[in-house]
């Protein structure tokens, strides 16, 4: 009997995680950074909700509809904040303006409920340590700080000595554990001859001795062999 309650146990856990996979992706992918208060919240409820179902001794059938209920519900909020400004603003807080042109707004600080002392520390987090340097902060719905230096605070860039130096564009991964990732060569604009000619410059005679390989935007191949 105990045997059968073992195996119960692993089947409703193995149920309850394919399960929570599929409402993953029927709500879509964020950014744990991205979250609002509210995402993270649901999130919580449908994890623990996730857990009943996983447990038999629970009483999981009532869990499985509440889940559905609350992913139901989820969807459906999602659908309307998308469609009505109104609803949105009422449901996730608009970002504020903390800090402009070097000033800091306590009203904006009581309303987002964070301490001087706070707003201070996450400032001296982001290499400002004075609020003066700061020509506007903005508190995001997900909790984090944008901050805008004033001008004569900002770090110089070749921009503004009037010199552009070459793009080198994002990485394109062409090879992994020795097998070539043909889509992405032929995104690069590059084929099998050629990736073949750059590894025997690097001293590299088989693709199978590759363990990763990644072209950027100006034709430099980086290698990392087993």
């Amino acid at each position: 009997m105990r045997n059968i309650e073992w195996w119960w146990t692993a089947v409703s856990a193995v149920g309850a995680y394919l399960f929570l996979h599929l409402i993953c992706r029927v709500l879509g992918r964020k950014v744990l950074s991205q979250f609002n208060f509210f995402d993270f919240a649901s999130a919580i409820t449908i994890g623990a909700l996730t857990t009943e179902v996983a447990i038999p001794t629970n009483d999981w059938k009532r869990a499985a509809v509440a889940l559905g209920i609350f992913t139901a519900l989820t969807l459906t909020l999602d659908y309307f904040i998308q469609k009505s400004p109104g609803l949105r603003n009422l449901v996730i807080s608009k970002p504020k303006m903390v800090i402009y042109k070097g000033q800091i707004d306590s009203q904006q600080l009581r309303k987002a409920r964070l301490t001087l002392d706070e707003l201070l520390t996450i400032l001296r987090q982001k290499n400002v340590f004075h609020p003066g340097d700061v020509y506007c902060a903005i508190l995001e719905t997900d909790g984090q700080l944008s901050v805008l230096p004033k001008s004569d605070k900002m770090p110089l860039t070749l921009g503004d000595l009037n010199r552009k130096p070459p793009e080198k564009g994002m990485m394109n991964d062409v090879i992994k554990d020795g097998n070539i990732i043909t889509e992405n060569l032929r995104h690069a604009g590059y084929d099998d001859k050629w990736l073949q000619k750059k590894l025997r410059e690097q001293g590299i005679q088989s693709i199978e001795e590759v363990f990763y390989a990644g072209v950027d935007g100006q034709g430099a191949l980086y290698v990392l062999t087993r």
